[in-house]
């Protein structure tokens, strides 16, 4: 990979072709960190779309400190418009536990605040459901979203939470859906780390409400595929459609419920000083592995927080380590570790929900220093 850097523009050369950024950072006041501190890039094992931007702020493909994720959650939170009845959504699998720190850091920012969260999921369960929408870059497109109850459905502000903007077509999709429901919302506020979307006022106008844009960076790219380039297979990514609710907790963000982590004396998690903890969060289920960490990092020389999975992506750039194993939905669908060697640390604990027990292959892959923790209630 060749980055040509400028004041306002980048050039990257991936083997899939190139893509060229043009940054807006004049304009954006939240743009405290380089281009190159916020993300870097791989290649998708995706036919639609053959590039990836890799946060380093995110905590999915690259593991992070809780500190920094924390930032990045109050940093965003921080920007927001004045809000007075907000319901948040954050996307899934990538941007759950981000669109569940930005609700939270909102919530603290200020007594008397109040607001509802819930995070889309790609899988069935027997709660009742809202609605459904499409992702249309995706491996998997398909998201559902369910009832989150009667004081989200009384939102007056939709705020919809993704770690990048591109298009803006799946929010858009979202933000349809959900105001066709309800037509009382007065305002839609679109989050992400990054903001390359070219047709903002467009989007506004087909939303017919005002639209506010809120993120780390923006800018606007575009990639030239190179025709030499043969894309990788794409292995199977859709799950089976069965019903999970057997399987997944039941008090969960995806339903609008708020859980906390059990204290690390209730886990029977106890640490040395000189330790390199990893926690790893699963698929959907990364917050409450992230606010584990946060428990964890105080106590230990090092801890840092990522997530497997489901995102088929091609070895090498900024994927240096990949694992891959069965999911742990019963989907029969490959998932994926990356960037986690596991000799550098010295205890890996995997946090999973409900009955998804994480692979075997997994917990043998990470070495005998791992252990699986289930973090629901």
């Amino acid at each position: 990979m060749t980055v040509i850097p400028d004041v306002e523009t980048q050039e990257v050369i991936l083997p899939s072709g190139t893509l060229r950024l043009r940054l807006e950072s004049a304009t954006a006041p939240l743009n405290e960190l380089p281009l190159d501190e916020l993300l870097t890039y791989a290649v998708r094992r995706n036919p639609k779309r053959g590039f990836l931007f890799v946060s380093r702020v995110l905590g999915k493909h690259i593991p992070i400190p809780p500190e920094v994720a924390a930032r990045t959650y109050r940093t965003l939170a921080d920007a927001l418009p004045q809000l007075h009845a907000p319901h948040f959504i954050g996307l899934a699998e990538t941007a759950t536990a981000l669109g569940e720190g930005v609700f939270r850091a909102w919530l603290a920012g200020e007594e008397h605040r109040r607001g509802t969260f819930q995070h889309t999921t790609r899988y069935h369960t027997q709660a009742p459901l809202l609605l459904r929408f499409d992702e249309p870059h995706s491996h998997a497109p398909a998201h559902l979203v369910y009832d989150p109850g009667p004081e989200a459905r009384a939102a007056t502000e939709l705020v919809l939470v993704d770690d990048e903007l591109s298009t803006g077509t799946t929010l858009q999709n979202l933000a349809a859906a959900w105001l066709e429901l309800h037509p009382h919302v007065s305002r839609v506020v679109l989050v992400s780390l990054t903001d390359w979307c070219p047709r903002r006022r467009d989007l506004a106008e087909a939303l017919g409400l005002p639209v506010d844009f809120v993120s780390l960076t923006r800018g606007e790219f575009s990639f030239i595929p190179d025709p030499a380039w043969k894309p990788v297979a794409l292995p199977a990514v859709v799950g089976n459609g069965a019903d999970k609710t057997a399987l997944l907790a039941a008090q969960s963000a995806r339903y609008g419920h708020l859980t906390d982590v059990p204290t690390l004396e209730a886990l029977g998690l106890t640490f040395q000083p000189t330790e390199c903890v990893l926690v790893l969060g699963t698929g959907e289920y990364q917050y409450p592995a992230f606010a584990l960490a946060g428990l964890i990092a105080p106590s230990v020389a090092s801890c840092l927080w990522s997530a497997t999975t489901r995102s088929p992506i091609v070895p090498g750039l900024a994927i240096r380590h990949t694992l891959s194993f069965a999911d742990n939905v019963s989907d029969g669908i490959s998932n994926y570790v990356y960037n986690v060697d596991p000799a550098a640390y010295s205890r890996i604990l995997v946090g999973y929900e409900g009955a998804c027990v994480p692979d075997p292959a997994l917990m043998v892959a990470l070495g005998p220093h791992a252990q699986a923790v289930r973090l629901s209630v």
